[in-house]
């Protein structure tokens, strides 16, 4: 029998066990901005040297920047090399949500979760949901991923939009069939009463998050498992390599994470420099700061060559201000123009928005405020700090003098050396100002606001401040 078997393989009548595929593991973990999008583009150019059979995505997170989500998507959405499946490790809301729709298949761990992808802002009540305006276009995506992997495409609608509802019929020759709630409604109960049956799978009002098993019964998730590993075990595959976060890629989106307040700090120094000139420690910290913060950027690709060249024109504008032509403001103004677009264009990966692609715009706004207000706010607080904290310090900590102009009595080295009646000649026309000679010494005077030619004797008849004022005693000699 086993000679037979061998035989009949051997002409092809017969099929050997199909060869075990092989698995590339990457995390999609944390904050979904543009640090993690860098990192896996990285990571999925690293698997696919290896040539697996499948690529694994662990995924848990809560979401993150919109724009990232997208780029992630289409990131993934593109690998056709080989098939992808997402592993909902703990949770996959929000961006979480669009980037395991964009794998061919979906598992999930146990009691884990999945959906809720409204599109939300900050704003001055707290967290609000964005209009119609950005749902149509994400419900859109949601729409494609879902047609093109075979996920249900209403329930991923649902988990845009709070306001669809999706009620599921059963048909009398048998099947189910799935409407929003406001097919249901057009219907009728004539329309209705052709279904056996029906129920609200999401009502509306409410956006929809599925469990690992409400996941599988509705047709997102394959199965759920205790985690990653025992699911490529259930599966039959091989392991053959696992992708990580580096050390710098890790840091590289700490830096993100803390880019505001390194821009006020920036700035700030900045403006300290400005207020004392002289390359001193503000101007070093100021420089050190904002590069740190643009170079973030470039290390994730959101900055190019563009971007480089106006952050460096910037610096060196600041610069001839700063130590050139001080006080002028127009190259120091020019400057911080162009650093402040130079960073607000390194936080996004466009330069206009695009008409079809409206949170773009929504992204260039909340990157302008952020930018802006850093430099807002750089400037507030060392004014603020000068009129009302550094006056208010104990006597024995306090770095300014807690006086006023008033108190001011400022006496050149000339008005020292002159007295009222001392007696000289004038060196120029006075008209009313000129110049007088005292006892071999040319000094700044003023007439009283008579003209006096040059060669009048003179002499002192009044000191007012740092003003000498001189009269004409006779004629030239």
């Amino acid at each position: 029998m086993r000679a037979l078997l061998l035989l009949l393989t051997c002409l092809g009548l017969a099929t050997a066990n199909p060869p075990i595929k092989t698995v590339v593991v990457i995390p999609v973990e944390e904050q979904v901005d543009f640090g993690l999008h860098a990192f896996l583009k990285r990571a999925v150019a690293r698997a696919l040297e290896k040539k697996p059979d499948v690529i694994v995505f662990k995924i848990n997170t809560y979401g993150g920047e919109l724009q990232s989500a997208f780029d992630i998507v289409d990131l993934l959405a593109g690998i056709s090399a080989c098939s992808t499946y997402a592993f909902v490790e703990q949770k996959a809301i929000s961006a979480g949500a669009l980037i395991s729709l964009s794998c061919n298949r979906i598992a999930m761990g146990n009691s884990t979760t999945i959906g809720d992808c409204a599109p939300i802002t900050q704003g001055q009540d707290g967290i609000v949901m964005l209009g119609e305006k950005i749902q149509s276009p994400l419900r859109a995506k949601f729409r494609t991923l879902a047609e093109k992997n075979g996920y249900p495409s209403l329930l991923a609608q649902a988990m845009v939009s709070a306001d669809l509802g999706v009620v599921v019929a059963e048909k009398a020759e048998g099947g189910s069939e799935q409407f929003t709630a406001k097919q249901w409604e057009a219907f009728g109960e004539k329309g209705q009463a052709k279904f056996k049956s029906h129920k609200i799978l999401v009502p509306e009002g409410q956006l929809l998050t599925l469990t690992d098993r409400e996941a599988k019964q509705y047709g997102f998730s394959l199965d759920s498992y205790a985690g990653a590993e025992e699911f490529i075990a259930a599966r039959g595959w091989t392991k053959i390599g696992e992708e990580a976060e580096s050390w710098s890629e890790k840091l590289v989106r700490l830096i993100g994470t803390f880019s505001p307040i390194l821009m006020m700090l920036g700035f700030g120094a900045l403006y300290m420099e400005f207020k004392t000139p002289g390359m001193s420690l503000f101007g070093v910290i100021g420089v050190l700061c904002l590069i740190v913060v643009f170079g973030s950027k470039f290390a994730v690709g959101l900055a190019d060559h563009t971007e480089l060249l106006l952050i460096l024109a910037g610096f060196a504008l600041v610069a001839v201000e700063m130590y050139v032509f001080p006080g002028t403001l127009i190259a120091g103004g020019i400057g911080m123009v162009l650093i402040l677009i130079a960073l607000t264009l390194s936080m996004q990966t466009f330069t206009l928005p695009h008409s079809d692609m409206p949170w773009e715009l929504k992204s260039l706004i909340d990157n302008v405020f952020m930018t802006m207000g850093s430099a807002l706010v750089a400037l507030l607080i060392p004014l603020a700090a000068a009129r009302f904290l550094l006056p208010n310090l104990p006597a024995g900590a306090r770095v300014i003098a807690n006086t006023t102009l008033s108190d001011a009595r400022i006496v050149s080295p000339e008005t020292r050396r002159v007295a009222v009646g001392l007696a000289g000649v004038s060196k120029t026309p006075l008209r009313p100002a000129g110049k007088a000679v005292f006892a071999g010494e040319t000094i700044e005077v003023s007439s009283r606001g008579e003209f006096i030619e040059a060669g009048i004797p003179v002499e002192v008849c009044r000191l007012d401040g740092n003003k000498i004022v001189v009269r004409a005693t006779g004629t030239p000699a």
